[in-house]
């Protein structure tokens, strides 16, 4: 029976959260603990209380009831009941050490016992369960931090292999500094969203800003959430004046980490602007950068400086300047001229791209090297001539093999002066693509539509007038209910109006006529959004059509979709294209059938005539329709508010010439050599076999799951696979970042892609990652006792299994948990001392332990206690020996991996290639550090369990 004495400290064995205990009575028969932390009383019978006696070891700290933290030097008991500390601690003023000896009446109430021994011997027994989960969880951890597909596995992305080839060569970069110029439709936004994404989970990047121009903001914030479990917040002047409001000192930009702002609102507010500036961020990326205009300075005939940036170029520059990473979006980079492209290029690398003349004649040179690079893809042996080449910019003729080839081209492409800035991907080389058609439908224009006015009112006169009349005489209505009904009956039907108010009075007709509507616009929160897109994206029970306003089809992809009705026609090629693009991408299983209803004779019709027979934007992205539309914008809106004849056929025809001219003289310049480089294909197959690899043998679904069950998470599995969880007051953890409401869930890549309203869960989602931080920081699981089921060893007898962390203390950007091959150390010890951790793995372990009760488990420890801590300040030297192999491991595998990449940028520099001093010098200093740090590893005791033989 447990001794008690008044003034002992006990903690309760099933309600730990009272805090520590003292002993204020003892009867007989019963004892009375007060619990200062929650200010409860709790009577006990002796026999049988579920309590444990706390007595502290020489070594521990100690916190007092005025919560200053002492360092327990020796421990002695008073009358064998009351343990006296005798401590010390350094004096704040002086420095020098204090002693005192303190009653264990003294310690703090608020007590938390954490390292495993001290839970142990106090009797907080974790169940079994949680034990294997905290030692899955801390090995699932060390694997997703070492591994290469790190920073890959967490976004909701497709397999696209020119996608994640540009994020795996940019994102783990120091401070990229790249442009992204892929074609319309191959994805910009992932690309730079991936790179985002492993620059801020390694650390490499805290602070990032994205400039866009306005009407981007919402899609980039929506898309960064959704794609990639990223909180960016938007900046606009009501946001920033809100926060000078409460604190006119403080600098807006300071208050967030991560921010998206338009590039306009910087420059219509010079102080804001300002602001921004001195906040400084760690990356920047800037889109649609094809609108930083640059001419090459000269001075005028009276010797006045002419050229440069304009305004939104000047911004940037001044933002690229102190800024570490820079990544630039455009699909078009030379929209503007070859001087504007070069400026851009400019912004990434002053010192390489410093002048004009020279970039042009290098430039020049790349049609040699693209015409090796052209023959070692092929499978021909080279010529003469092919193989003087190779000599002159290899130095050596590769073989015929393939090895070799491909090897040979490695390093052609990384002699590519514009390989490491700039990465251009078309849609001829990216397979995928099926197509689009479009199907023209003319109709009769009503007696009441406008045929004089401004042309808002001649294009969307439905959307100026105050009444709902439009809905009887405009033939389009008729004719969307009626191919709703027949054409389109079984398909799903994607509609973009210009305006909310149109989507919103054209479904309610729709509904009156039984059809199964959606409708998303910018008027609904982001979860009625969600909604919405669910409901449509259901194929046995969902909408048939889905109804969008411009801006609130911005930032979605419903490419399970590919009929797209145009119920009106904007007025910029771009927005169309966005539009198109909604369905046209990669992953679209069909050709995409662009319907356009429009009414014959009128400014729809002969914007339809425009966008179709000159800029030809249904059938193909056109690089240089904006372009096109831009330099004839005069004479287009002539003809579009009156019927010009003649002179709108000249138009039609003078523009579609001129457009086949300038898509012939883009095909002709297009740097194959720029191509190979921006997807290498060996490399991407690999990164995406790897994610194929991990997607099929993921063993997060099982992990999960037993988790939930285990600590009390409400979960529901869905007939589709997908799961719901749900927060409730049971659950026995803290910390998850679990919201409120909940969430509905799904394991699988292609089930995400298709429902955005699911949670994508990933060992990199924020639910894991708050998991993991749990199980590392908190005593979850971190003891236990079990029965081992053995003929083999005497029954009673004791084996101690130990388990600890390898931890380095470091900046996260240097990811030294990669280096290091042995996270975990575990020592299983018999009570004699053998060492039994090769012969007895823990998977061998598993099937012959089984389960001890609470009380059983305690009574075990307080039996055993002397042996306990005997061994395991045995497991403690045994697992202390081997960290100086492991931190000698882990500096070689850290030279090895800086080392290669060191040596491959010193090559590149050499060789002219874009590499910048400053990557170098960071990627040295950065190497000192990890030296330095990876020669101070350390233990830190994780887990311990006791496992008592029975007979089988």
């Amino acid at each position: 029976m447990q001794q008690f004495a008044i003034g002992q400290r006990w903690l309760s064995d099933n309600e730990s959260e009272l805090g520590l205990g003292v002993v204020i009575a003892v009867e007989e028969r019963t004892v009375s603990i007060l619990f200062p932390k929650s200010d409860e009383t709790r009577v006990y019978a002796t026999r049988t209380a579920p309590l444990s006696r706390i007595v502290l070891n020489a070594g521990d700290p100690l916190l007092d009831l005025d919560d200053v933290t002492w360092l327990i030097e020796r421990v002695e008991a008073v009358g064998g009941l009351i343990a006296q500390y005798h401590c010390t601690r350094a004096c704040p003023e002086t420095g020098n050490r204090i002693e005192k000896v303190l009653s264990e009446t003294r310690l703090a109430a608020h007590l938390q016992l954490a390292r495993p021994l001290e839970r142990l011997l106090a009797g907080q027994i974790d169940n079994r369960e949680w034990y294997d989960l905290r030692n899955e969880a801390l090995r699932m951890e060390g694997y997703l931090k070492g591994s290469r597909l790190r920073g890959l596995l967490g976004p909701r992305v497709g397999l696209i292999p020119h996608q994640l080839y540009i994020a795996h060569e940019v994102g783990r970069r120091l401070a990229p500094r790249v442009l992204l110029a892929d074609e319309v439709g191959l994805g910009k936004t992932i690309e730079a969203g991936l790179i985002i994404y492993q620059q801020l989970i390694s650390g490499r990047s805290e602070r990032v800003l994205v400039l866009v121009p306005d009407s981007l903001q919402h899609q980039w914030m929506i898309e960064l959430r959704r794609r990639f479990n990223l909180n960016f917040s938007v900046f606009n002047l009501e946001r920033t004046a809100s926060i000078r409001e409460h604190d006119p000192d403080q600098n807006p930009f300071l208050t967030e980490q991560c921010i998206i702002a338009s590039i306009d609102f910087l420059l219509d507010h010079p102080d804001l602007q300002l602001q921004a500036l001195e906040a400084g961020f760690d990356l920047l990326v800037v889109d649609e950068a094809h609108h930083l205009a640059w001419e090459v300075p000269y001075e005028d005939e009276e010797g006045e400086p002419q050229g440069g940036g304009n305004d939104r170029y000047d911004l940037i520059e001044l933002f690229a300047e102190q800024t570490p990473g820079v990544l630039l979006l455009t699909a078009t980079p030379e929209q503007l001229g070859v001087a504007s492209h070069f400026a851009r290029l400019r912004l990434l690398d002053p010192a390489r791209f410093h002048d004009f003349e020279a970039f042009l004649a290098e430039e020049e040179t790349y049609q040699e090297i693209a015409a090796l690079a052209e023959a070692l893809m092929q499978s021909e042996p080279l010529t003469a001539e092919q193989q003087e080449a190779a000599l002159v910019w290899l130095g050596e003729v590769p073989t015929d093999e393939a090895a070799s080839r491909y090897a040979a081209l490695d390093r052609l492409l990384d002699r590519h002066g514009l390989g490491r800035v700039l990465f251009r991907n078309t849609r001829e080389a990216v397979p995928g693509f099926m197509g689009r058609d479009c199907l023209p439908v003319p109709l009769p224009a009503p007696a009441d539509w406008p045929q004089s006015g401004n042309l808002r009112q001649q294009m969307w006169h439905e959307e100026t007038r105050d009444d709902e009349a439009w809905l009887e005489t405009d033939p389009r209505v008729s004719w969307l209910i009626e191919t709703l009904k027949t054409t389109l009956k079984h398909q799903k039907v994607l509609l973009i109006a210009r305006s909310g108010l149109v989507v919103e009075i054209l479904e309610n007709e729709l509904q009156q006529q039984g059809l199964r509507t959606a409708q998303f616009h910018e008027g609904m929160s982001l979860l009625e959004r969600d909604q919405a897109a669910a409901y449509f994206a259901n194929d046995n029970y969902g909408a048939q059509i889905l109804l969008c306003s411009e801006i609130g089809s911005e930032g979605r992809n419903f490419q399970f979709a590919h009929h797209l009705v145009l119920w009106d026609l904007p007025s910029n090629p771009d927005v169309l294209e966005q539009r198109i693009g909604r369905l046209d991408r990669i992953g679209q299983q069909h050709r995409i059938q662009i319907h356009v209803p429009y009414l014959e004779g009128t400014a729809q019709a002969r914007m339809f005539r425009w966008y179709h027979e000159a800029l030809d934007i249904f059938g193909h992205i056109s690089p240089t329709a904006q372009t096109l539309q831009d330099e004839h914008i005069v004479e287009l809106k002539a003809c579009l508010l009156a019927d010009q004849g003649e002179r709108f056929e000249q138009l039609l025809e003078q523009v579609n010439a001129q457009r086949l001219a300038l898509e012939a003289d883009l095909q002709q310049g297009r740097d194959r050599l720029l191509e190979y480089n921006s997807c290498r294909p060996q490399l991407a197959q690999r990164i995406v076999d790897a994610l194929e690899q991990h997607d099929d043998q993921n063993p997060l679904p099982d992990f999960l799951m037993r988790f939930m069950s285990a600590t009390s998470i409400d979960y529901e599995t869905q007939s589709d696979g997908s799961v719901i969880i749900r927060p409730n007051d049971h659950i026995q953890v803290e910390g998850l970042d679990l919201p409120e409401e909940g969430m509905t869930a799904t394991f699988e890549r292609e089930q995400a892609l298709i429902h955005d309203n699911m949670a994508y869960l990933t060992p990199e989602h924020p639910l894991l990652v708050s998991l993991f931080e749990l199980v590392r920081s908190q005593a979850f699981g971190n003891t236990s006792v079990v029965a081992l089921r053995s003929n083999a060893l005497p029954a009673g007898t004791l084996l101690l299994e130990a388990w600890f962390r390898v931890q380095v203390i470091a900046p996260r950007m240097l990811n030294l948990d990669a280096s290091i091959e042995q996270p975990m150390v575990r020592v299983l010890l018999s009570e004699k001392g053998q060492n039994l951790t090769e012969r007895l793995g823990s998977a061998m372990l598993q099937p012959y332990l089984q389960r001890i009760d609470g009380m059983t488990g305690r009574q075990v420890v307080r039996h055993r206690r002397d042996d306990i801590e005997r061994v395991y300040r045995q497991a403690e030297q045994l697992a202390q020996s081997q960290l100086p192999d492991i931190a000698a491991q882990a500096q070689a595998r850290f030279e090895q991996r800086v080392n290669q990449e060191l040596s491959r940028l010193l090559e590149l520099q050499q060789q002219g290639s874009s590499v910048r001093q400053d990557e170098i010098d960071r990627l040295q200093c950065l190497q000192q550090q990890g030296r330095d740090r990876l020669g101070h590893l350390a233990l830190v005791p994780d887990a311990l369990r006791v496992m008592i033989t029975v007979k089988s």
